[in-house]
């Protein structure tokens, strides 16, 4: 962010239409293939695994007979790394099924936006 100049960095004004455009129009399903299909089931499938494997790992690691081996500042942080992880599953992942499922963005205009400022490239922090 350029406070000197003024200038404050916002997302980018998309005009999110794919969804509403003709070719859509009609239903869904005509145009819905079988690797579409197997797409959307294999983010289902992450999706579960994801989920599952951090579940496991907080029980596991807050779990009063592995807790003794641990010393409390390793256990917090694993712990919030699979908290990380587990909101991941839980808030974001389910969200793409759809998108590759329809090959268009139904969620609307700030879904959009917020998707497309969280995948844009990071600066780095050091630069040699």
């Amino acid at each position: 962010m350029d406070l000197k100049a003024g200038k404050h960095l916002v997302a980018p004004a998309i005009n999110n239409i794919s969804c509403t455009h003709n070719r859509f129009a009609g239903h869904f399903f005509h145009q819905i293939g079988p690797f579409d299909v197997l797409q959307a089931l294999f983010i289902v499938l992450l999706t579960f695994l994801v989920i599952s494997a951090n579940l496991m790992v907080i029980l596991v690691i807050n779990s009063r007979r592995y807790a003794a081996y641990i010393h409390p500042q390793p256990r917090y942080l694993l712990t919030s790394l699979a908290l990380n992880d587990l909101a991941i599953g839980l808030l974001i992942i389910p969200f793409s099924a759809l998108p590759a499922l329809l090959h268009c963005w139904p969620y609307g205009e700030i879904f959009c936006q917020i998707q497309v400022t969280d995948a844009a490239p990071k600066a780095p922090l050091l630069s040699f």
